[in-house]
């Protein structure tokens, strides 16, 4: 009986290890990778595919899947032991979803097959390793290489080294070789002269190293590193709109165990209690989001490190991950600032862990676990696109002809400097993003998809969703193999409606709605300020919030001029933007006539004439009006009937006066900007 036993548990034993090779071995996407040292695992590759896809993120997931599934040899590289990037190294538990107008998910396709097999919007990192491998393993078509140490993109018979990597393949726990990487910017390819690039050249830890030929490369690193060694133009995150590089804050999330089922009721029930509009805060039984209240209390050790409201997940093993820590002043594409990052959180955590333990009901014995292998980098750079999308795209629900996915998501700016806690810059119904945004300038057979991809600063806060970079990724894999069928590079495919329309029925046979985006712009579009409104938000200067709300007809107050003013005027030097602050702020409300002595004002400043500046000042607010009327500052779409000087200056009105007098500046070559 007892051989009989052991006999029963050895064949259990047996049948349980072949189930994990094989599961092990198609998560490598190859026969007997598990088996193979790095350097056979290369040898077996093939030396050319038809589609080869950088970065193991969700994005890069989605586009080698639905290149396979369309009938190309595709290759998927990644520098990570495991794929899934954000989501399974980074700890990104929760994703934000995109809603359609009856509060459905907008994405469908391959991101749908993911989101199916959860049983919530946040979801147990271990499960979603295991959904992704499943995916993986079951195309035919499609290898795979995880674990290598970095990847280089090959142009003609030149491997081109690295600059200003990301963690994605340049990983924070590895030291890449000095020659892999250059600290100088490469040459910036030209539409004049599209180049191709040949395919890649993967390193591993050995140091030996292989080149692969493709016919498409589709870069899928969170940074879009593949594209910028070839010589992709890019602007820092932020440059677009404040004129300077403004990254959001950086993330560690972090795990805390002993924290019971009783426990998680607890807090649950504890955010009954607390009030927050636009659904701010909510429970169920795998995540909590809200306490920003609790958590605003919170003193840091340092004032590079703030908490924001919690978002909770819940794993199948009961501990929590907790994305809530915020860095500030951390450089992505530095690797020596994102180790600054991670050495700041952790320190953080003892002393946070007592705070959480005081205040969080249900979190009392709760203690620190772990800290996810990445960070979350929420941007860095933007790649130039054949075309970009922008914020206007966004929120009046604009549709393209060569619309590649859909995203609806709202423009949420986490937060970028410690006193800045955020904004909702606003909230589109459903916007299409054009396949152009993701086909970089200068390259014939190169795509970017993922955060780094063709949107502005302020768009790109809402394309950066997974929901949204899958469904790109998706489009970018489908329009590779579909362009290697009609001969067509990818630089001349978005123009040609005959591909475009092909196109959108391959992604409809993958489980894609791309059919005509049914959102119209919003009434707001129509009132007579609407073109001062887009001039600030283009510029971050103005949210509408979830509901859209700019209270163009409301009354503005000084030191909100002042606020706008002074953020148009960047070049002021302090003395001069202080006197205007305080001479602005003063007023409780404005007249037109006052708010064109305040601009006349800053253009003595501009001229450094300080007599001409003590005139201004004693001019009656009329008469400087009346100096700007004939300058057109009032010309129509300005209602006749609010163009007079002692009418008081509503919120729209100061947006048009504001870019008006702006692009007067600018065409006298007095630009403050």
């Amino acid at each position: 009986m007892k051989r009989a036993e052991r006999t029963g548990r050895n064949i259990l034993f047996i049948r349980k290890l072949t189930l994990f090779l094989v599961t092990a071995c198609f998560s490598l996407g190859l026969s007997c990778g598990l088996a193979q040292s790095s350097d056979r695992l290369l040898m077996s590759l093939h030396r050319h595919y038809d589609v080869i896809v950088t970065g193991g993120d969700a994005e890069g997931i989605a586009a080698a899947i639905a290149a396979a599934r369309a009938g190309a040899s595709t290759l998927l590289i990644d520098t990570r032991p495991k794929l899934g990037g954000l989501l399974t190294r980074g700890w990104l538990n929760t994703i934000d979803l995109n809603l359609d107008r009856l509060n459905r998910p907008l994405n469908g396709g391959i991101f749908g097959e993911v989101y199916r097999e959860l049983d919530d919007h946040s979801f147990d990192v271990a499960t979603m390793e295991a959904i992704l491998a499943r995916l993986v393993g079951r195309e035919k078509n499609l290898d795979v290489v995880k674990g290598a140490l970095t990847i280089l993109p090959v142009i003609g018979s030149a491997s081109m080294p690295l600059f200003r990597p990301g963690q994605t393949l340049n990983p924070d726990d590895r030291d890449l070789p000095e020659h892999l990487i250059t600290s100088v910017q490469p040459p910036l390819r030209s539409a004049i002269a599209p180049v191709i690039v040949d395919g890649v050249e993967i390193h591993a830890d050995s140091g030996k190293s292989l080149v692969i030929y493709g016919n498409r490369i589709i870069d899928a690193t969170q940074d879009a590193d593949l594209a910028i060694a070839a010589g992709a133009g890019w602007k820092a995150y932020g440059e677009d709109v404040w004129g300077v590089p403004r990254n959001m804050a950086t993330t560690l999330v972090f795990r805390l165990d002993n924290i019971a089922d009783a426990d998680w009721q607890k807090m649950c029930a504890a955010l009954s209690g607390q009030k927050v509009s636009g659904g701010l805060l909510g429970g169920t039984r795998r995540s909590i989001w809200g306490f920003s209240d609790v958590m605003k209390k919170y003193t840091a050790s340092t004032d590079r490190i703030r908490m924001r409201g919690l978002n909770l997940g819940r794993q199948n093993d009961g501990s929590v991950l907790v994305n809530a820590l915020l860095v500030f002043g951390i450089d992505g594409l530095s690797c020596e600032s994102r180790h600054a990052a991670r050495q700041l959180a952790t320190a953080e955590l003892p002393r946070l862990l007592v705070f959480l333990q005081k205040n969080i009901a249900g979190m009392s014995t709760a203690g620190i676990a772990d800290v996810a292998p990445e960070l979350y980098v929420r941007t860095s750079r933007q790649i130039l696109a054949q075309y970009t999308l922008t914020v206007d795209d966004v929120l009046e629900n604009r549709d393209f002809v060569d619309r590649a996915c859909f995203g609806s998501y709202p423009l949420d700016i986490q937060a970028q400097v410690p006193d800045h806690h955020g904004d909702v810059t606003g909230k589109p119904e459903q916007y299409a993003v054009p396949l152009r945004s993701l086909i970089p300038v200068g390259f014939s057979n190169l795509m970017v998809v993922g955060r780094s991809a063709g949107f502005d600063a302020l768009a790109q806060s809402s394309a950066r969703t997974i929901p949204v970079g899958m469904a790109a990724g998706q489009a970018a894999g489908v329009a590779a193999v579909l362009s290697i069928r009609k001969g067509r590079q990818f630089d001349l495919i978005a123009s040609d409606p005959l591909f475009i329309s092909e196109l959108h029925e391959m992604l409809t046979g993958q489980g894609v709605d791309i059919a005509p985006n049914s959102a119209r712009a919003p009434v707001l579009v129509d009132h007579w300020a609407y073109q001062g409104l887009k001039y600030m938000r283009r510029r971050g200067q103005i949210s509408g919030g979830y509901k859209n709300e700019y209270w163009l007809d409301r009354p503005i107050g000084g030191k909100a001029f002042a606020n706008r003013l002074l953020n148009t005027c960047s070049e002021l030097n302090r003395q001069d933007r202080q006197w205007l602050y305080n001479f602005s702020a003063a007023a409780d409300s404005l007249n037109l006539g006052m708010a064109c002595k305040i601009l006349t004002c800053v253009e003595g400043f501009a001229g450094g004439d300080a007599p001409t500046n003590q005139k201004n000042l004693e001019k009656a607010p009329d008469l400087i009006f009346s100096d700007f009327q004939k300058r057109g500052m009032f010309n129509a779409p300005w209602p006749e009937q609010s163009a007079r000087w002692n009418m008081l200056l509503t919120r729209g009105g100061a947006y048009m006066l504001l870019m008006r007098w702006s692009d007067s500046m600018n065409s006298a070559g007095k630009s403050l900007n």
